[in-house]
């Protein structure tokens, strides 16, 4: 209770000075990062410092999040990423908006994980504590507290956020990523102290913080699909842009190690695997920062001209050393002792195996794509997209400024899919069987799993629902259309995975007549059939969306009702009526009639903001509305083109309107303009799934207890492992 005491009279103190005097904040770090190193080091300084580390890096969090919200435009970070113009929630939002404060935030949560494991010994208990002073001092060094330039004050009151990120959802997508991540890096330590010497610490660490970072991860995931579907610079679920693939690969190698985890100290063929696989994790959540900063690869998540991806690769390359290092050396050990494999769980071995292989060619196509573009080597043009239909959105400075980005190498995502999708079929294929021979005939899983990869493959040969639902009118790449019958395939096996794990979960539930099972065995129908759910919903609205492009010739007016999909009429008005939203408002409104029934609302956005002397990336861009990679440039005309979307549960329908002059009512304009109505069915079996797998993962069992004060690491891991 003294070092909670402590740790909250430091975060008070810390953020009273702070706000008196913030130009001290970035010492204040330094310090702190210090404190934690220096308990890493000496176990028995752990509970005098490490609370009051803990206390002061919240006190300096909040204290930024005080200086955003009362516009204290003095300072740097708040003059960068701010505006007196923005709502309350998104003022706090930007605490995580820049990349000051998103790594001081994630030095935050890596302390308090560090702090829950003080009294671990060895790897395990200083591993996680050095990561957060690490980060520390990297947020000290960017400076989150460096006050602001006298003639950035008097050129602009502040710079404002960026119109990409005025959004709901930056208030969620960003935070839940983060501390992903940092759990993610929390048994980097135990990993290290496993694959060298065996340490058992590693059973406790590993299935609490990894199953953590997974389900937050999934969340984190969750909630940037809902961001991107109504963002100019997205516009669909997943597009395989560098960032997305680096966070796959962490969610796949999560998933490896989770479906392990409960055997991991008595199955000798894992003991050194998933240890491996946990630092491979790790090394990934600060690679997936890094590419988030980095400017080798385009991407739509880009937010360039700050330092610390250079930080986050140099810590990814130190976690990979060391693993390695301690690979070879327990290796030399296990030999020496002769230690003998463990039962095994085959199904469960394939999983792991599966699960790490989807990871790994991820990473694979990451690494292959920085090669590229490092080496000068021309982009096929197959990978590029078709240009000839923007001429109606887009100057041809801005056409030969896309033709530029679209030069630049990224992720091949149409080449991974044809990797990635097979495995996935297989997953579902292996998982099914092993749910299925647990309800106790062995010999008819068989069959039935025979059975099944039969129908699999022939689906896979001849095509199903996608394959036959696909009529050409979405704005699916002809690259993926090749691939549909894949799909078909991986589908039929999430739906095989899923009916067997519902029977398993049915039939455990009646075997043992106590309710007391359902949290495990209803948990896991819950996740896995919430995957295969979400799966459906992803697969149906990208394969079987319908896009519809709307021609108004020169002369034609705006305001003239016009058909559009499922036989509604849409038109545009001109809206200048919504108030001015932090630098941008709307100036198109849109009006979609279905029989008496009528839906408005607003679409395209104008940026009235210049450029400031110290621009960091793009604040204004255009959507590049065929193939949203790439879209993230500066448009001179400052438009912003934001859909109008009509959610339901049977679709999405999204409206995309350009800045035409005539429906601006400026003269000038005599090309055709075109308005594009999408509709993606079935999207809302996606939030479904993706609920059904949260629900599902907070039902399962923790799997361990926290230590408690007197026990020895062992004693503590030793009951944690034995009540899971």
């Amino acid at each position: 209770m003294s070092s909670w005491i402590a740790g909250l009279c430091a975060a008070l103190a810390t953020c009273a000075l702070l706000w008196l005097l913030p130009p001290i904040g970035n010492g204040v770090l330094w310090g702190v990062a210090a404190l934690i190193a220096l308990g890493a080091l000496r176990p028995h300084l752990r509970p005098p410092t490490w609370p009051v580390a803990m206390g002061v890096l919240c006190g300096a969090c909040l204290a930024v999040a005080l200086h955003l919200l009362a516009d204290h435009f003095q300072l740097r970070y708040v003059w960068l990423y701010s505006s007196a113009a923005l709502p309350a929630y998104l003022k706090f939002s930007n605490l995580w908006g820049g990349d000051e404060g998103t790594v001081l935030l994630l030095a935050t949560f890596c302390m308090a994980a560090a702090l829950s494991g003080r009294q671990l010994e060895g790897w395990a208990g200083r591993g996680m504590a050095l990561i957060a002073a690490w980060y520390t001092a990297t947020a000290a060094w960017l400076g989150p507290f460096s006050a602001t330039p006298a003639d950035w004050l008097a050129s602009l009151p502040s710079q404002g956020m960026n119109a990409h990120l005025q959004t709901f959802w930056m208030s969620f997508h960003a935070p839940l990523i983060l501390g992903a991540y940092a759990w993610a890096l929390a048994p980097a330590g135990a990993a290290l102290g496993a694959l060298g010497q065996g340490d058992s610490a590693y059973a406790w660490v590993m299935p609490r913080y990894s199953r953590r970072a997974w389900l937050v991860l999934t969340a984190g995931i969750g909630a940037g699909m809902a961001w991107a579907m109504e963002d100019f610079t997205f516009g669909q679920l997943w597009h395989w842009d560098p960032v997305q693939t680096s966070a796959f690969v962490i969610w796949a190698l999560l998933g490896a190690v989770l479906h392990g985890a409960r055997r991991w100290r008595t199955n000798g063929a894992n003991r050194r695997l998933l240890p491996l696989l946990s630092l491979l994790a790790a090394a990934m959540a600060c690679v997936a920062m890094a590419v988030t900063r980095s400017t080798v690869l385009a991407s739509s998540h880009r937010y360039i001209g700050t330092t610390s991806w250079l930080s986050h690769l140099v810590l990814a390359l130190i976690l990979l050393v060391l693993a390695a290092f301690y690979l070879l050396a327990g290796r030399r050990a296990e030999v020496a002792a002769g230690r003998r494999r463990g039962a095994s769980d085959w199904t469960l071995d394939v999983a792991i195996y599966l699960f790490a292989g989807t990871g790994l060619l991820a990473l694979g196509a990451l690494v292959q794509a920085h090669l590229y573009e490092w080496l000068g080597l021309e982009r096929p043009s197959e990978l590029k997209p078709f240009f000839e239909t923007l001429t109606a959105w887009a100057t041809t400075a801005e056409m030969d400024s896309l033709r530029r980005a679209f030069d630049q190498w990224d992720v091949d995502g149409y080449g991974l899919a044809l990797w990635v999708v097979p495995l996935l079929a297989v997953l579902g294929l292996i998982g099914g069987y092993s749910f299925l021979r647990r309800c106790g005939r062995s010999r008819l899983a068989l069959l039935a799993t025979l059975a099944m990869a039969a129908v699999m493959l022939w689906t896979g040969w001849r095509g199903g629902w996608l394959s036959g639902g696909y009529n050409g009118d979405g704005m699916l790449s002809q690259s993926i259309v090749r691939v549909l019958p894949w799909l078909d395939a991986a589908l039929l096996g999430g739906v095989f995975l899923m009916g067997c794990c519902l029977f398993w979960g049915a039939l455990s539930l009646w075997r043992s007549r106590r309710l007391g099972n359902l949290r495990y065995s209803g948990g896991l129908a819950l996740v896995h059939g919430g995957a295969v759910i979400a799966l459906v919903g992803g697969l149906a609205a990208t394969a079987l969306n319908s896009y519809q492009q709307i021609s108004i010739p020169p002369g034609t007016s705006f305001e003239q009702w016009h058909s559009v999909i499922g036989g509604m009429e849409l038109r545009v008005l001109p809206d200048s009526s919504r108030p001015d939203f932090s630098g941008y408002h709307a100036v198109a409104k849109v009006e979609l009639r279905d029989g008496e029934r009528t839906l408005a609302g607003h679409a395209l956005f104008q940026d009235s903001r210049g450029n400031p002397p110290a621009y960091q990336g793009p604040v204004r861009q255009l959507c590049e509305i065929l193939d949203y990679h790439y879209a993230r440039f500066a448009s001179d005309r400052g438009y912003v083109l934001h859909p109008f979307i009509v959610r339901g549960w049977s679709g999405d329908l999204q409206v995309w309107v350009p800045a035409s002059a005539r429906l601006l009512k400026q003269p000038g304009d005599e090309i055709e303009s075109v308005v594009v109505v999408r509709r993606f069915p079935f999207l809302s079996l996606v939030w479904v799934g993706l609920l059904t797998m949260l629900f599902g993962a907070l039902l399962l069992p923790a799997g361990g207890v926290l230590r408690r004060r007197g026990h020895t690491a062992s004693d503590g891991v030793a009951q944690a492992v034995s009540q899971s």
